[in-house]
């Protein structure tokens, strides 16, 4: 047990900055990035707070052309859940691939045109980590796939942080994002 104790110390330790650094910011931050100067934004960020803020619901959806999990979850049915929701808008937003968009791909799984597509820089090359942007908007983009719902002007909604997402899921997330959630 006094061996394994240095490894629990280290572990107790480094939870908390661990985590800390990936936490979804609170909604009140949200809101602050999405209304915030447009200084040090982007142009992907500045065209998705300029669409999330519009009234309706709004998915961003980042992913990258060489990624596997995004090929995986692009062939699983976006293109019906884009047809079956025609009020709700889609950004894809291609990160971490150079600037570069992948619209061979996004052909190949017949991605309608109705989706905006934009790109987003880089620090520097995307095959070095280092240099790839992890947040959007102020909110922590750590894993591609990654898939945001927004709704009421700017409100973050549903947050899909961690790789491949079902369409089941997203359905459900538009259909609740669509709700009024009163209680009254």
């Amino acid at each position: 047990m006094l061996r394994c104790l240095p490894l629990v110390l280290v572990v107790l330790f480094a939870l908390p900055a661990a985590a800390q650094g990936d936490q979804m910011p609170a909604a009140s931050a949200v809101l602050d990035a999405l209304t915030g100067p447009e200084d040090d934004l982007t142009p992907a960020e500045r065209a998705v707070r300029a669409r999330v803020l519009q009234d309706g619901v709004h998915v961003v959806h980042f992913w990258a052309p060489w990624c596997d999990n995004s090929r995986a979850e692009l062939q699983r049915g976006w293109y019906e859940v884009i047809e079956n929701n025609a009020d709700v808008s889609f950004t894809f937003v291609t990160v971490w691939n150079d600037g570069e968009v992948g619209q061979d791909v996004l052909d190949r799984y017949a991605i309608p045109e109705t989706v905006t597509v934009l790109t987003q820089e880089d620090f520097g090359p995307s095959e070095d980590k280092a240099q790839r942007r992890r947040r959007f908007l102020g909110l922590p983009m750590t894993w591609i796939p990654t898939t945001w719902v927004f709704h009421k002007n700017g409100e973050l909604a549903f947050a899909f942080n961690y790789g491949e997402l079902e369409m089941d899921q997203l359905q459900a997330a538009l259909d609740g994002a669509r709700s009024e959630w009163s209680h009254d």
